[in-house]
């Protein structure tokens, strides 16, 4: 393990609280099962025949079979083991051989909800439940805009790296060759925003003179709005695998243009610039070391605001660290 993983693993023990990206909806059709290997444990996320995703610890209190490897029957899943059937409340609700169901036949459940396309898990290692909501999209349920086109990174750090991006105005010239013209922060409770505008140079070549809003809601999941060349909504989503490595979701909607081919083009570009940046990041986090207390100048962004802000996902809810 490395230094920059050993600094994240001291600075910030176990896991934050939050909403978290586990799939996208169109990656879970009805009556699938799917494993999910999240903060450090193992999950079942199944999408039942009423269309409702739902998630429950992976492991059948009875002789330990995987629910993951179970089969969607109603709004139940059946475990494949000695086909036990756990409901949404996560008790068994059938066992094919037993007229009697033990009391103690319950499967502990996690908050999960379908918003914008996306499925969310709330995760709190206190156990505690939801404190705020993610945000509707409207465009999501817009004609006039294009579904999301998403992608998937495994990247081996912790989040924390990703989230610090909302306040490192000085890494965009250098790191991603963007010329920055405007750039603020604001810290509002659950909420992290920057605003920023200036030029990009997309893969494809070109100028993208851009504006962008994006605010993180949690420290799970940053929604962003780019306003340039065409409109776009952009999403990043980082889940902990465990404390060292993490999913990397990111994704992309545009509002629709006269010539569906073209705009679909430029979706995908989109996609394809933003795995291209992110990738320029995970470059410099392989390679960087994580400094506890830096040394700033003036013109670096409010790091200090940034990370009073995140810590308090790692305190105790209420807790002001």
């Amino acid at each position: 393990m490395g230094n920059n993983a050993e600094a994240r693993q001291n600075s910030f023990k176990g896991y934050p609280r939050g909403w978290f990206v586990v799939s996208f909806s169109d990656e879970l059709k009805v009556g699938d099962v799917q494993t999910l290997n999240y903060f450090g444990k193992k999950y079942a996320l199944y999408r039942g025949d009423d269309g409702v995703p739902r998630i429950m610890d992976a492991y059948c209190p009875h002789l330990g079979g995987s629910l993951a490897r179970g089969k969607v029957n109603g709004d139940s899943l059946v475990c494949p083991f000695h086909a036990w059937r756990f409901g949404p409340d996560g008790r068994c609700n059938h066992i094919p051989y037993s007229p009697r169901i033990p009391g103690k036949a319950l499967v502990e459940t996690t908050p999960c909800k379908e918003v914008n396309n996306i499925i969310f898990m709330w995760h709190d290692p206190q156990g505690g439940a939801p404190q705020f909501d993610v945000p509707v999209l409207p465009e999501c349920d817009d004609d006039e805009w294009m579904p999301w086109v998403h992608a998937k990174l495994r990247v081996h750090t912790h989040p924390h790296e990703l989230v610090e991006n909302v306040v490192d105005v000085g890494h965009f010239s250098p790191v991603h060759r963007t010329q920055v013209e405007k750039f603020e922060n604001e810290f509002t409770g659950h909420m992290a925003k920057q605003i920023n505008s200036g030029v990009a140079y997309p893969i494809g070549g070109g100028v993208d003179k851009y504006h962008i809003e994006a605010t993180y809601y949690g420290p799970g999941f940053q929604i962003s709005r780019w306003d340039g060349f065409m409109e776009a909504r952009l999403i990043n989503a980082n889940t902990m695998v465990d404390t060292g490595s993490m999913d990397l979701r990111f994704a992309v909607m545009l509002k629709r243009g006269k010539d569906a081919r073209q705009t679909e083009a430029f979706q995908k570009g989109y996609v394809e610039n933003m795995s291209k940046g992110f990738q320029e990041d995970i470059d410099i986090w392989m390679e960087k070391r994580y400094v506890e207390n830096p040394v700033l100048c003036e013109g670096d962004g409010p790091f200090h605001k940034l990370r009073k802000w995140y810590a308090q996902f790692y305190a105790p809810a209420g807790v002001t660290p």
